[in-house]
């Protein structure tokens, strides 16, 4: 069985970047508050490509800079 890699997200600092607060982006891409925030936190168990998309959007930048690199494995 393959194993997925945890995925962490740049979003917090994007967020603040942007002047956005967690209520706003929510609303921008559609999502509860709450889900912004389990996101920032790592809490999420599941990101769907097109909130990661929509995300993305919001933001004015690319999925690829939402995502953070993580080490490499061994």
């Amino acid at each position: 069985m393959a194993h997925m890699s945890p995925v962490t997200l740049n979003l917090r600092a994007l967020r603040e970047a942007a002047g956005l607060t967690q209520a706003q982006l929510a609303e921008a891409v559609n999502v509860r508050q709450a889900t912004i925030s389990d996101l920032e936190t790592g809490k999420a168990k599941t990101l769907r490509l097109s909130l990661l998309d929509a995300l993305a959007k919001a933001l004015g930048v690319s999925a690829r800079e939402l995502i953070e690199e993580s080490a490499p494995r061994r």
